[in-house]
């Protein structure tokens, strides 16, 4: 406690008034009060990954993005050819959900320009932070109102990525349908040649591992999931294909599955 109740009183009124937004019947503004929270709540830092922080002392938030960069960048050749790989550097990428900025650290060495796309403004200023301090001047930070994953085209102009990169984000979305939405601004910020790799959590038939319909707070760990079936067939509705998919490349047990797609017919 602070010395001096009114003080005190007045925030703790700020802090239940943005709570109320997890406990709303809509859930992406559920998602959006909570994740507005981060520059106040350390364990919403731990969750976006920002460096130093819990989880993330420096040494171990470069190695995470270096091993998922890494795996995207083993895909992109061995899809797209060495003559593709090797003209990364004149390419764009965009990291849909960035966080604090680990993988994006990664990209802006690979790609000529990477957009970092977040729904919290101060989590993307943590990520420009690290850019900055990592002396890379190739990040576009882009905010998107969590309700209009399309706003994105404001931003980034339409058919102009060569790759997105989203990992340990679709397990955080408020519903299949809000994933579904944001696969389509993947097919259209994507060039036709462009490619994605999408990390989600598949269901595993456990109680933990099923999808959550509200108590966004309480479940944003495990909130959304999906079987093969039902991610494949969101991919086709969104006009993406297929081009291979992969489970629990770190260990098991996580339920991590990887898709890496590309533009459909």
């Amino acid at each position: 406690m602070t010395e001096g109740g009114g003080e005190s009183t007045a925030g703790m009124r700020k802090i239940f008034s943005r709570m109320r937004g997890f406990f709303c019947a809509d859930p992406e503004k559920a998602a959006g009060s909570y994740w507005g929270l981060s520059a106040r709540d350390e364990r919403i830092q731990d969750q976006a990954h920002w460096c130093g922080v819990m989880r993330w002392p420096r040494e171990r938030w470069m190695e995470y993005g270096d091993f998922y960069v890494d795996y995207a960048l083993g895909l992109l050749e061995r899809f797209s050819g060495r003559t593709y790989a090797d003209s990364l550097g004149r390419m764009r990428a965009l990291e849909w959900g960035c966080g604090g900025g680990a993988n994006v650290r990664c990209l802006c060495r690979a790609f000529a320009r990477v957009y970092g796309l977040d729904i919290s403004a101060d989590t993307l200023d943590a990520c420009a932070r690290q850019m900055k301090n990592c002396g890379l001047s190739n990040f576009t930070p882009v905010i998107i109102p969590v309700e209009d994953p399309l706003a994105v085209l404001r931003s980034v102009p339409p058919a102009s990525v060569d790759f997105i990169l989203s990992i340990a984000v679709f397990q955080h979305f408020p519903s299949k349908a809000y994933a579904q939405r944001v696969l389509h601004a993947f097919k259209a910020l994507l060039k036709e040649d462009g490619r994605a790799l999408i990390q989600v959590r598949y269901f595993d038939g456990s109680e933990k591992y099923r999808q959550k319909d509200g108590d966004y707070a309480k479940n944003v760990i495990t909130m959304t999931s999906f079987t093969f079936q039902e991610f494949s067939m969101h991919l086709r509705q969104a006009g993406l294909k297929l081009l291979h998919s992969e489970k629990d490349i770190e260990r098991e047990g996580l339920c991590h599955e990887y898709y890496f797609v590309g533009q459909g017919a």
